[in-house]
């Protein structure tokens, strides 16, 4: 039987949400603010559901064809990708709420920047035959997701592709995890305005600053990206990907501010064996990618 495909990743400050068919075809997409601080308790829970249940009346009531649904949502997922049990500080009510038994209807949850990663691969890479791929989403902060042998690696207590936590500077700023000077500090949007010394509020300004070679912006701008090569480097020595792609607000706005000087920093600290050069690419799906990945990890496993 055909199947239709929701997916749902919930953000800080927009829901977005998408219909695949079995084909993969995109139906639609829409999006919806949060509303994370709102007074009303959980508003953002109560517009998840409302979505679910309106797009199960749509897609199954007259069709005869089953809906199923994924979500992507910040946070450490369970060993059956059923709940988020771990999302500090956000989305209160998001831990422990499984979703599936709550809604009595089969619901599979992914980190977002699995999502994301798992979207991006399935949609480019895996019919290329590339078995190892890594995912940076630089955007707040920095996620990410890993791809080994074909398969999206969680890890651990699914904590595996939480790249932003790794140190490029050990005696820098220390983030949620205690780890000094974290990857997410040196790139994310939500430290620009403590390593620019207030002189820029966003990544955005930053880079355009560096566009139009502004002294100052071009030292700190140039200064993030080294960290990302090394940190892109690291991972290169520690994963060996055949690609990496880079996601996120941050890598889409910079496009070749970002990667022309990363490319000349990679050449300075990736190891190359017999010239060998990993691949460094910007991503294509955009800001659905998580709902995308969401849809997409609903349909591979529930077959």
């Amino acid at each position: 039987m055909e199947n239709y495909y929701l997916g749902i990743d919930v953000g800080g400050t927009k829901i977005k949400t998408v219909v695949l068919d079995e084909k993969r075809e995109l139906l639609e997409q829409n999006q919806i603010l949060t509303d994370d601080t709102s007074l009303e308790k959980e508003v953002w829970k109560k517009k998840i559901i409302a979505i679910i249940d309106l797009k199960y009346k749509q897609y199954t009531s007259s069709t005869g064809k089953t809906l199923k649904c994924g979500i992507s949502a910040p946070g450490l997922v369970d060993f059956e990708n059923k709940m988020i049990v771990h999302m500090p500080e956000r989305l209160r009510g998001i831990e422990n709420f499984n979703w599936s038994s709550e809604l009595q209807k089969n619901i599979t949850v992914l980190n977002d920047g699995h999502s994301a990663c798992f979207a991006e691969y399935e949609s480019f890479y895996r019919h290329k035959g590339i078995q190892h791929f890594l995912m940076l989403t630089l955007g707040t902060g920095v996620g990410g997701g890993i791809i080994i042998n074909e398969q999206l690696y969680q890890g651990n207590i699914q904590r595996a592709g939480h790249v932003g936590h790794m140190s490029v500077e050990y005696n820098g700023m220390s983030t949620m995890t205690n780890m000094p000077g974290s990857l997410e500090h040196a790139v994310g949007n939500f430290s620009v305005l403590q390593r620019t010394k207030s002189s820029f509020q966003s990544v955005e300004e930053l880079v355009k600053a560096y566009e139009k070679e502004d002294s100052k912006a071009m030292t700190w701008w140039l200064e993030s990206v080294q960290k990302l090569a090394i940190g892109l480097a690291s991972l290169t020595n520690i994963l060996s990907p055949e690609v990496i792609v880079l996601g996120g607000g941050i890598a889409a706005g910079a496009g070749n501010s970002l990667l022309d000087p990363l490319k000349r920093y990679m050449a300075e600290y990736e190891w190359r064996p017999g010239g060998y050069q990993t691949e460094v690419k910007i991503a294509k799906l955009g800001e659905y990618a998580g709902a995308i990945g969401a849809a997409l990890f609903a349909k591979t496993a529930n077959n």
